[in-house]
């Protein structure tokens, strides 16, 4: 059954509603995932930062964009103002590029997230449809044989849910990958192995908000 937005009620702001403000890689897919939290409860603010095709989206660019984005210049405001309780969260993935840099950008981007406050970092292996995956399936044995190509993935997700993985109804399923996703990551620390997502760590946060609503509607399906 197709999920409207007609199934949410918007609440009034909490004074205590934390904002999460995401800045993943991706121009479209990423964009539009984390956008269906972020339209359906005004008590939580999630922000999410969508790439432009001129923007630098290498793991390090990437962290590059969100620090710029609470700091003020000379001449602007800055875009974002982090209060107590905000996390900021870089969403990235493994898929190697030409000079085999990801690694150490990675490591870096770790390194300075421990040092701020409530900011976070989450890795996909080797991309994000590795967490769509989870939404719908836990079945590891269909991931084994998958070559560790990202367009192998996409084909995936693409071709196990019928009519693929749709941004406007299947986020709904959150709590599935988030516990599906956890499970297969098998508490490794930082590594990594091919079919691995951290992003439950991000769906935790999520949840942490908008889980009885999204019990709730599930309810009515």
């Amino acid at each position: 059954m197709i999920l409207t937005n007609r199934l949410f009620e918007r609440k009034a702001p909490s004074r205590n509603a934390k904002s999460i403000y995401i800045f993943c890689e991706g121009l479209r897919r990423e964009y539009d995932y984390f956008k269906y939290f972020k339209e359906k409860d005004s008590r939580i603010n999630i922000e999410v930062h969508k790439l432009l095709s001129t923007d630098d989206n290498s793991p390090q660019g990437l962290f590059e964009i969100a620090k710029l984005s609470f700091e003020k210049s000379d001449d602007d405001e800055a875009k974002f103002t982090l209060v107590d309780g905000d996390e900021v969260w870089i969403v990235i993935d493994t898929d190697p590029d030409k000079g085999n840099s990801r690694i150490e950008q990675i490591s870096q981007i770790r390194d300075n997230c421990s040092v701020k406050a409530n900011w976070f970092i989450t890795e996909s292996n080797p991309c994000f449809e590795v967490w769509l995956y989870y939404h719908m399936f836990n079945n590891l044995e269909l991931i084994e044989n998958i070559p560790d190509v990202c367009n192998n993935w996409k084909s995936l997700v693409n071709t196990s849910i019928n009519g693929g993985f749709d941004s406007r109804k299947h986020p709904i399923y959150i709590q599935n990958a988030t516990v599906n996703s956890e499970i297969a990551h098998e508490n490794n620390g930082y590594k990594l192995e091919k079919g691995q997502t951290e992003v439950y760590k991000l769906g935790k946060s999520i949840l942490s908000i908008l889980e009885e609503k999204i019990n709730s509607i599930k309810n009515k399906i």
